[in-house]
């Protein structure tokens, strides 16, 4: 009768952690990244790699590109949760639950059209209206640039330049984990690269002294954002 009693107060201990740390989650969420996948396979060990890195502090959901879709196997994502109904019909609710999107397969092509303001599938819209909102966009540039100096390799790099401007992050594929894990830090020596910043850039900052250049242009609503954070920007 006593190893019964032994028994039933050990399950009732281990129901009542089960319920506490239930409860912390729901009171601490996740921050949700929503992570398209491009029609690129390069690096694409690496990526999976690091999306597990990341899964660990942020709630993912993964959408394919039409291109994705047709050359790499979604099994290879299988433990994520994948939106399967993902088109240019869903793309604008898609995106407001998500605060972060992560290219880690970003092509040459979706480059050039998101440069020039191309809007023709659900991921072009999607991330082209994500900057709009001033959201956090990732990018791995990996699949990007032409390691190359001819004047054509120059071309396609620079619209990669473009797009920093434009406030998409790039980073190497094999260091998106790192970076997402402690972007805190990288953000404010990121920003010494900006020739704009944002309010979005300074989202997740508080009580910090950044330095830019002299030429940085830094956005109304950024100004704002910086006093409510109490961040303080040093030219240089």
């Amino acid at each position: 009768m006593e190893l019964e009693k032994i028994i039933e107060y050990i399950v009732q201990e281990v129901i009542k952690k089960i319920n506490s740390q239930n409860l912390i989650e729901e009171l601490n969420p996740k921050e949700k990244i929503l992570v398209i996948i491009n029609g690129s396979t390069n690096n694409l060990e690496q990526i999976v790699l690091e999306l597990k890195k990341i899964s660990k502090n942020y709630d993912l959901s993964l959408v394919f590109s039409e291109a994705a879709s047709n050359i790499i196997d979604e099994n290879l994502f299988s433990e994520f949760h994948i939106i399967k109904d993902f088109s240019i019909k869903n793309y604008d609710e898609i995106l407001s639950k998500n605060n972060i999107i992560l290219l880690p397969l970003l092509t040459k092509n979706t480059v050039a059209k998101l440069v020039v303001g191309i809007r023709d599938n659900a991921i072009t819209n999607l991330v082209s209206k994500a900057l709009l909102l001033e959201k956090k966009v990732i990018a791995a540039y990996d699949s990007c640039i032409v390691n190359n100096k001819v004047p054509y390799a120059k071309l396609i790099n620079s619209n990669v330049e473009k797009l920093k401007n434009y406030g998409i992050v790039f980073v190497q594929a094999k260091e998106l984990a790192d970076y997402m894990l402690n972007k805190k830090d990288l953000e404010i020596n990121s920003l010494r690269e900006k020739n704009v910043i944002s309010a979005n850039d300074l989202k997740d900052l508080y009580d910090k002294k950044i330095i830019i250049s002299k030429n940085t242009v830094v956005t109304t609503l950024a100004k704002e954002r910086a006093k409510e954070n109490k961040i303080v920007f040093e030219k240089k």
